[in-house]
Order: C-alpha cells, then sequence, then structure tokens
C-alpha cells in the first residue's frame, strides 16, 4: 500500500513538472533578443531635428515605448516593406487602446535625407511616425553606441543605396535599449510582445 501511494505521488509530480515545462515554454516568452543597455539610447545633453519636433532628445523617449529603425527613404525594399508592417502593427495595437503607448522612430543612414524627405516618407506610412535627421558625424557616434551596422554599397545618379542593419530596436520609457527583432520580423511576434509591454 505505501509502495502505491509512493507511485501516486510520483506521478502526480511528473504530472505538474510536465504542465509546467509547457506552459513556461509557450505564449510566456518575449520573442525579442534582450538587451540590458547601461547607456540612453541618444547621446546625452544633445538634441536634434525631428519630423514631430525641432529639438528631439533622450526625453521625448521617456515616458513610453519607442521601436526604432534605420533606414534611408531610397531604399526599394526592406525599409518600406518593414514601415508598412509597423503601420498594420500599429493599427492592431490600436484596436487594444495600446496605439498611443508606443511610438516609432525612423532614423535615416542617408545623409542626403533632409528632413523634409524624412517627414513625407514616414508620414506616407504612417503619420504619427516620426522622422530623425542628424549629421554624418553624429549618425557615425550613434551607429557606434548601438551597434548598428551600415554602409553605401553604390549609386544611381544622385541616389546612393545602403546596406544596413535591418532589426527593430525597442526602446524603454527609460530611453534605454531592452531588446530588438531581427529580420525576418514577424508582425504577431512583436504585437504579443507588446501587448505584454504596453500593458
Amino acid at each position: 500500500m505505501r509502495m502505491n501511494k509512493s507511485y501516486i505521488i510520483y506521478g502526480l509530480a511528473v504530472v505538474i513538472l510536465t504542465i509546467t515545462f509547457f506552459h513556461d515554454d509557450g505564449q510566456d516568452k518575449l520573442k525579442y533578443t534582450s538587451i540590458n543597455a547601461t547607456d540612453m539610447f541618444l547621446e546625452e545633453n544633445v538634441t536634434y531635428k525631428s519630423t514631430k519636433i525641432d529639438n528631439f532628445s533622450n526625453n521625448s523617449l521617456k515616458g513610453q515605448t519607442t521601436l526604432v529603425f534605420f533606414g534611408y527613404s531610397s531604399c526599394p525594399d526592406f525599409c518600406p516593406d518593414t514601415l508598412a508592417k509597423s503601420n498594420q502593427l500599429f493599427e492592431l495595437l490600436k484596436k487594444d487602446n495600446l496605439d498611443k503607448k508606443l511610438q516609432l522612430l525612423f532614423i535615416s543612414v542617408d545623409p542626403k535625407d533632409n528632413l523634409e524627405v524624412i517627414k513625407k516618407y514616414v508620414e506616407y506610412f504612417n503619420k504619427d511616425f516620426i522622422g530623425l535627421s542628424m549629421s554624418a558625424d553624429a549618425m557615425g557616434r550613434l551607429a557606434k553606441r548601438t551597434g548598428v551596422y551600415y554602409k553605401k554599397v553604390s549609386s544611381t545618379g544622385d541616389i546612393d543605396f545602403y546596406d544596413h542593419t535591418g532589426a527593430l530596436f525597442i526602446v524603454d520609457d527609460n530611453a534605454k535599449i531592452i531588446g530588438l527583432y531581427t529580420p525576418p520580423l514577424l508582425n504577431k511576434d512583436i504585437y504579443d510582445d507588446m501587448k505584454r509591454i504596453l500593458n
């Protein structure tokens, strides 16, 4: 009789552990690659011109979560595809009344992209998206801080083409990078994560 009780106890333990394992291995895991940045995303005590405000800084990132994407307006495929997907993501979050807790920041790696061009470009996808323009030197420093890669690879007339990091960075409400998504960028994963982060 004692042996039967032991088997029952061991059996229940196995069932509980199995349920716990599959539960933890499922939807509870965040899909982005975690990063624990110690420094704020932008250079401290530096402001940049954005498509929304003239003095964009780390303070502009505080208080809400930000998705940051590096690209350029002449990009033939990946950049417009990413911004179109981002707009779809915001439409999904809008149904949950979470879209206002999130902002998207597009930073051009092409020094030829002036603010007027960037504004027209990002607002084509979503009027609330923010574009940022900075000098080549400032872009170089930011790339070094964030580990972003970009390089001009060819030109056609006045248009330059770049290889660049295709990641989507997550900046928290303290203006620090907490993670990133690498291609392929899946809206389902990002949507699930953002619902958990923004709620």
